[in-house]
């Protein structure tokens, strides 16, 4: 579901502040202890975990294109592609913002401060989940959402996750645009694929 919000600047916001504001109320509300320390190692360790996460998702890509075939491994990574063609550069840059706040307040200090990391990756996944087209990336989703809140349990640092979290979805908005013209030529070739 949420990456169909990514879609639409004004909806993404939307459900940025929602899921903020629900993330905020919980950390107050259950009084949880939310370590925010913004340092040169904060930061680094943001751009390894973020380094982590992609090198992982380009791996699983390549194991279904080992697998499957490189069609199939296409297949999945334009399905996805096809939900961010009409994006502009601004939207890429609010969709690694909004995640980077409004997610990983819900997520990790809500969620996984209140009730640990499998939780926090479970209702990550489930909250990312969508159409069949993209159905197999919407499973990958649950291993990401192990992956950043692993960050933030390993670090004990909140800025961590946030840094890799907006890195990794301003990244994947970005790089789906970049594939907009050739996803574009194939799909009228072959058509619409379903995974």
């Amino acid at each position: 579901m949420l990456f169909y919000a990514k879609k639409y600047l004004w909806l993404d916001l939307v459900v940025t502040v929602l899921l903020g504001g629900i993330g905020y109320w919980g950390v107050t509300y259950f009084s949880i202890s939310v370590p925010f320390e913004l340092t040169p190692l904060s930061i680094l360790q943001g751009f390894i975990s973020f380094s982590l996460i992609t090198l992982w998702t380009f791996g699983v890509q390549k194991g279904y294109a080992l697998l499957r075939g490189e069609a199939y491994a296409q297949a999945i990574t334009a399905s996805l592609a096809r939900e961010y063609f009409n994006t502009s550069w601004v939207h890429a840059v609010a969709g690694g913002l909004t995640a980077a706040l409004g997610e990983e307040l819900f997520f990790r200090a809500f969620i996984q401060g209140q009730w640990g990391l499998i939780a926090g990756s479970m209702v990550f996944g489930i909250l990312h989940f969508g159409d069949r087209d993209i159905r197999v990336v919407s499973y990958w989703s649950y291993a990401h959402g192990l992956l950043f809140g692993l960050s933030y349990f390993l670090t004990g640092n909140f800025v961590v996750p946030v840094i890799a979290h907006g890195l990794y979805d301003l990244g994947g908005v970005l790089y789906f645009q970049l594939m907009r013209e050739s996803i574009g030529e194939k799909e009228t070739v072959s058509g619409p694929v379903s995974v």
